[in-house]
């Protein structure tokens, strides 16, 4: 089968290569994969990063925003048959027994591995998956919008799982990619105020923001955003700024707008190199919290698919970009400025 995979340590290295097909085993699932997202972490794979404790399985095949339609069933899966149509948490390996799986929190059981970078993906014609990680798609739920479901489920367990967000707050969105543009909808969900911000060439996506929901949206670049920010709070700052881009001018900025014991939820990677931000002796006298932002629970799933199942969620806007796995090259280097979600397919 086929299948895109990080061939050698370092930057690049990848390529589309022929693997043997996946065997199932008891408890598990056949996937034939129908579309698989490119998020950021891929690309800072691609770009070279790894964990000094964790390096790259070299070869191995990437990918972990996937979804597809069941081939084939393991012995014992009593909740799936062939042809349902499914999508899947990144998470398997894990032992269902120890306190962090019971608690739904599998990512950190001992035994867990996560798909795509320290085991083989989903950019690939098949995957195999626990019945356990695997979840049935609703009806009105596209397989293109299921490939969604993980990046939307991270920003659903920012917003309505480490914080608590009302509707009296005024809360902004700093980065309007697809964590950023997903993050702004859990938020209005909960009915909060929304300021969206991100540089002048990304309008497209702040336009889309707007028809999210944003209730103000600036270019970053061309404005203050800072003063804007506090200029609508009455000069007091936003209740909680999510920061999704991982740099660090926006981060200090997202520092600067906040108001005294807010919150910053950090949802973004920053560079290998880094970040060097001074900024962050205003957070330490001015009492705010950071709350780091990472990955999503079991429970996170069931509350995401419902969301999107309902219409309050809409990921179908986002996916701007389609490739074929052979055609990789151009979907990781894809520069359109109003791309916001690629997707690849067999």
């Amino acid at each position: 089968m086929k299948a895109v995979q990080k061939l050698e340590h370092g930057v690049g290295y990848l390529g589309c290569v022929e693997v043997e097909e996946p065997r199932i085993t008891p408890g598990s699932v056949k996937i034939k994969v129908e579309y698989c997202g490119i998020c950021g972490s891929d690309l800072h794979i691609v770009g070279g990063f790894e964990t000094p404790t964790s390096p790259l399985p070299i070869p191995f095949t990437m990918g972990h925003e996937y979804s597809g339609t069941i081939a084939e069933i393991g012995e014992g899966v009593t909740q799936f048959k062939v042809g349902d149509r499914v999508t899947g948490i990144v998470t398997k390996g894990f032992c269902g027994k120890c306190r962090s799986c019971l608690m739904g929190d599998i990512g950190r059981c001992q035994d867990a591995i996560n798909i795509g970078y320290e085991c083989d993906g989903a950019m690939a014609e098949y995957i195999c998956m626990p019945e356990g990680a695997t979840f049935k798609l609703p009806d009105n739920v596209s397989l293109e919008e299921g490939a969604l479901v993980e990046p939307a489920a991270v920003a659903a367990h920012a917003v309505l799982e480490n914080v608590d967000i009302k509707p009296t707050d005024t809360v902004v969105v700093m980065g309007a990619g697809p964590i950023g543009l997903l993050v702004l909808q859990f938020i209005k969900a909960c009915g909060a105020k929304t300021i969206l911000a991100d540089i002048s060439s990304a309008n497209a996506r702040l336009e889309l923001g707007k028809k999210l929901g944003a209730d103000y949206t600036f270019e970053n670049d061309k404005c203050n955003v800072i003063q804007e920010v506090r200029a609508l709070t009455f000069g007091k700052g936003a209740d909680f700024v999510f920061e999704c881009t991982g740099v660090d001018i926006v981060i200090t900025q997202s520092i600067m707008m906040t108001k005294r014991a807010g919150t910053i939820v950090e949802l973004a990677l920053t560079s290998a190199e880094g970040s060097n931000i001074k900024a962050y002796i205003v957070a330490v006298m001015q009492n705010m919290r950071i709350q780091f932002s990472y990955g999503h629970n079991l429970g996170t799933w069931q509350k995401t698919l419902q969301m999107m199942a309902d219409g309050r969620i809409n990921t179908k806007d986002l996916v701007t970009h389609k490739f074929k796995f052979e055609d990789f090259d151009e979907a990781f280097e894809c520069n359109d400025a109003n791309k916001i979600k690629v997707l690849l397919h067999p």
